[in-house]
């Protein structure tokens, strides 16, 4: 996501916030609907959370980080000097939801507690706007 210009690192972090908020908007969507599995939900809040911490690090000029694991995102953007968010502990127990859930089918994880992944989704959302200046 690193780009040379100022522009461009700023051009990236709009457009990967921008895939952020889709995802978010998907989680606020099917949370409410129980035939959506929670393998969904969490997929889409992982994504969102992924996308928004992607975009921080566009807009801090940081290489691109092609993994999915949000604790070791959060650890690049602290070691960078980055402000995390509040609830950055609670985060990374949706990485399971980017790739071990959608293909692990024997997996055998609690099931999503969605009204706290509303609430940290809405924590992240608010955070990101803040720190991206959107």
């Amino acid at each position: 996501m690193s780009s040379s210009t100022p522009e461009g690192t700023n051009q990236a972090a709009v457009l990967v916030a921008r895939k952020a908020e889709a995802d978010a908007i998907a989680v606020r969507e099917l949370v409410g609907n129980p035939e959506i599995t929670d393998e969904i939900v969490g997929f889409h809040a992982q994504q969102a959370i992924e996308k928004w911490l992607k975009a921080l690090m566009a807009r801090r000029g940081m290489d691109e980080a092609r993994i999915h694991d949000i604790g070791r995102l959060l650890q690049l953007l602290e070691n960078d000097g980055a402000k995390l968010p509040g609830n950055a502990g609670r985060l990374d127990d949706l990485t399971i939801y980017a790739v071990p859930m959608r293909y692990d089918e024997l997996l055998d994880a609690e099931p999503l507690d969605r009204e706290s992944t509303i609430e940290l989704i809405d924590e992240v959302d608010r955070w990101a706007k803040n720190v991206l200046g959107q």
